[in-house]
């Protein structure tokens, strides 16, 4: 009779291990393979894309320069253009 609850227990203990303590060492050893994965970036692929990177910044920055130079151009034509506007129209009253 003791052998057979200590067959039951081994077994109970095996069936335990293989349904609990089997997946959670199966999960364990797949994130270590990805964090494995993370680690080994080709090297070639991000300096390329670090490039393009530097490419589009650089034609955004000067994409934003023009724009800026456009701004300034105007301010500066609204500020003047209205003082010539009024000497203009100063002088074409006093020619009348």
């Amino acid at each position: 009779m003791d052998k057979d609850i200590f067959v039951i227990m081994v077994g109970g203990m095996c069936f335990i291990s293989v349904t609990t303590i089997l997946p959670l060492c199966i999960m364990y050893l797949r994130r270590g393979e990805k964090k494995k994965d993370r680690r080994e970036l080709p090297v070639g692929d991000i300096i390329a894309r670090l490039e393009r990177m530097e490419v589009g910044m650089e034609s955004m920055s000067a994409e934003i320069e023009r724009i800026g130079e456009g701004q300034r151009f105007t301010t500066r034509l609204l500020n003047d253009g209205g003082q010539h506007s009024f000497a203009n129209a100063d002088a074409a009253t006093r020619r009348d």
